[in-house]
């Protein structure tokens, strides 16, 4: 058993002082408390199967929101090891209370991640599951499904128990369905494991739902189901009720990337290394208390003489209490700026900042105030108009702020709701405050940039410079295949702008599973020296890049600026050899150095190279070990990388 109880201010006391000396704002109470239960730390996934423990939970506590946080890393498997791939697979995680139906909370596909042990990598997944309040009391089973046979990850779970009046009170949670089921079989069909099951509830609840966790693996002839867009009818009573299509559209712009596997694929309702989300059906206005129904899921018909895929069906039953407020709008995240990591291909950013809004109160929300800007400046304030039904969502981008965009350096963004529907405050003022840490933007020291854009065979990309007020002020498309094109744009004002590079095949300037289309690149130039970005060419859909141009050049700021794109050394680990990829803006001796971890310089070497080339670096007479990296040009502008040998 593995847990791990912590009890903490839920907003500290400087964060309370701050909004009091820069907001200004009554704060009415105290936020109260997050417990912090911790399920399994740094767990090594060394087989497939379960890895079952318990954890102990408060009791007799109520949450206005439970934050389960998926903490996935790596760990260097024994010498020798057969299987370390560290590929896509699904995790479950699972609720076992007794006397009470076992209920996924969780599901993840892990990312193609065999490079992330070199760089240290990790990442935090976050999956609200205050459904499952009634379920997470006192001690309780908890399970980790990993269906991988492959080892290499290391797994942390901890959930976030913050305490205060949810927008409704989670009653139960009943299994309708849980399992893989054979998809396309016409001997052993589907529909026979998804099978009419007969519900009911009673006072109090008020509010119930039909949850649906679905995703396809397996791939016969025509790639289903992880590469097929089926469909799937909910029906009540033999009535449908509502059609969903399983096909997950947008794993080309994974928050987690780049990976070293096939992750730009869409499919059967995932993509690796990302959230599997839930699809919830309220079936509240079509069921009436103390009266049985009957709720069936019908996969779309399909049969094939050789079927070898099926999907997984986690489907529940969940039953609230009627709603807490009538009036409240919840700040449920900040997308940008933050150093989220899951908001990673919106940041940094020094534009628009964007949040993300629920309406947790029955009243229908149609105006809503708030005060945003970074910590120590005087706040902005925007008023965001629409509708907004009851547990709807949706993203409030607010105007520029000069105070994002003066600061290059990382700070903290805090944002504040101080109106809603015209009236101060809400019902309930405890999720009216976010705040989020950010990540320095890079500034550009000149007012004149050069885009050099380089197609590659196929030629299906584009480029768009955005200002600060989302203006398009420059683009490239139309392109050619295998084509160079240089485009200058003269005599920016100081503010924050914005490139935006999309690839229409979804898979970059260069991908590795699709060496047909070749290789592109881009990069952002001073006009008379120096590299200011290289873009990565393993994108997948698109990225963005934000910049700041300055009033004044910073004293100091070398025309070249250190960027950690401009030179990239590969692969890492390295084996008996190792490459340095050079993207220059002109011809040039370069000096490399390598040095061990105290210091001393055990290769060195002057070459002579030309604007983009690849440099050989013998290592078989370097021991194993880590090592850094440094890469010197004429203007003394340097570049270090972390390198590891191993052999």
């Amino acid at each position: 058993m593995i847990t791990t109880l912590t009890r903490i201010p839920f907003k500290k006391i400087i964060v309370l002082l701050f909004l009091l000396e820069t907001f200004g704002s009554s704060l009415r109470s105290n936020p109260g408390d997050t417990t912090w239960v911790t399920v399994y730390n740094l767990r090594k996934l060394t087989q497939y199967g379960n890895y079952d423990t318990t954890a102990t939970f408060p009791t007799g506590k109520r949450y206005r929101k439970i934050r389960l946080h998926y903490i996935l890393g790596r760990y260097a498997c024994p010498p020798g090891s057969q299987y370390c791939g560290s590929w896509d697979y699904t995790t479950q995680i699972f609720v076992m209370p007794s006397n009470k139906d076992t209920a996924e909370i969780a599901r993840v596909i892990t990312p193609y991640a065999t490079d992330w042990l070199g760089q240290n990598k990790k990442h935090d997944y976050i999956v609200e599951v205050t459904d499952y309040a009634s379920l997470l009391q006192g001690t309780t089973g908890m399970r980790f499904n990993y269906s991988g046979y492959s080892w290499g990850f290391t797994i942390t779970l901890k959930l976030e128990m913050i305490e205060g009046v949810p927008p409704m009170d989670a009653v139960s949670v009943n299994k309708i369905y849980d399992g893989y089921f054979p998809f396309g079989n016409s001997t052993n069909s589907i529909e026979n494991y998804l099978v009419p099951k007969q519900l009911n509830y009673t006072t109090p609840t008020n509010k119930v739902f039909v949850k649906n966790w679905v995703s396809g693996h397996g791939s016969d002839n025509t790639g289903c189901s992880e590469f097929c867009s089926k469909y799937y009818q909910l029906k009540l009573n033999s009535n449908m009720i509502s059609q969903k299509q399983l096909w997950r559209s947008d794993c080309g712009v994974n928050q987690v990337y780049p990976q070293t596997g096939t992750w730009v694929y869409d499919r059967g309702n995932w993509c690796p290394g990302a959230v599997v989300w839930p699809i919830y059906h309220d079936i509240t206005p079509i069921t009436t208390a103390n009266t049985n129904f009957t709720v069936d899921v019908d996969m779309e018909p399909y049969t094939i003489p050789n079927p070898s895929g099926g999907y997984n069906f986690g489907t529940q039953f969940i039953q609230y209490t009627a709603p807490n407020h009538s009036r409240d709008v919840s700040i449920e995240d900040i997308i940008s700026p933050t150093n989220d990591a899951n908001y990673f291909r919106n940041n940094p950013r020094c534009n628009n900042p964007v949040i993300k809004i629920k309406n947790t109160g029955t009243d229908q929300v149609t105006s809503a105030v708030f005060s945003y800007g970074i910590k120590g400046d005087a706040p902005d304030t925007y008023t965001w108009t629409g509708t907004l039904n009851y547990l709807e969502e949706t993203e409030v981008i607010f105007p520029p702020s000069t105070s994002v965009m003066s600061r290059t350096v990382a700070n903290t963004f805090v944002v504040n709701l101080t109106h809603v529907n015209d009236i101060a405050s809400d019902d309930n003022t405890f999720n009216n405050l976010y705040v989020s840490k950010t990540l320095p933007v890079s500034i550009f020291p000149k007012t004149t940039i050069v885009i050099k854009f380089i197609t590659n065979n196929f030629g299906d990309h584009k480029w768009t410079l955005y200002d600060e007020n989302e203006n398009m002020i420059a683009y490239r498309d139309n392109v050619t295949p295998n084509t160079t094109y240089l485009d200058t744009v003269f005599d920016m004002t100081p503010g924050c702008y914005r490139v935006f590079l999309e690839d229409a095949s979804c898979d970059g300037l260069q991908w590795w599973a699709n060496t047909a289309q070749g290789q592109g690149s881009m990069r952002i130039d001073g006009l008379i020296s120096g590299t200011y970005y290289l873009f990565p060419n393993d994108f997948g859909c698109n990225i963005n890049k934000s910049f700041i141009i300055p009033d004044l050049n910073p004293v100091g700021l070398p025309e070249v600026a250190k960027n950690p794109n401009v030179i990239d050394v590969y692969p890492n680990p390295a084996g008996s050899q190792a490459f340095i990829k050079l993207d220059l803006n002109r011809a040039q001796k370069v000096n490399y150095k390598l040095l061990d971890i105290n210091g001393r310089v055990v290769l060195q070497k002057t070459i002579q190279k030309t604007e983009l080339s690849i440099e050989t670096v013998d290592l078989n007479s370097i021991a194993n070990g880590v090592y850094m990296m440094n890469v010197i040009l004429e203007d003394n502008s340097t570049f270090t990388r972390k390198l590891v040998i191993q052999k």
